[in-house]
């Protein structure tokens, strides 16, 4: 495999890194499964605590929690 002039590492092993830091901010920008979770709950006790709509609120809280 061709070496880098400048750095004497291999294109692959850059782009390995490039990979990894692109995998790593798509992490970092989802909200995880907690998180969710949470804000879910919050927006069930916003309503009152009334059962029965515990989908509509893990929706309003995955939209509120994107990016």
């Amino acid at each position: 495999m061709p070496r880098s002039l400048k750095t004497g590492k291999s294109p692959a092993k850059r782009t390995t890194k490039v990979r990894e830091t692109a995998a790593d901010v798509q992490a970092i920008a989802a909200p995880s499964h907690g998180e969710i979770a949470t804000r879910a709950y919050e927006l069930f006790l916003q309503r009152g605590g009334h059962h029965g709509q515990h989908f509509e609120d893990w929706l309003a809280a995955e939209r509120e929690l994107q990016p």
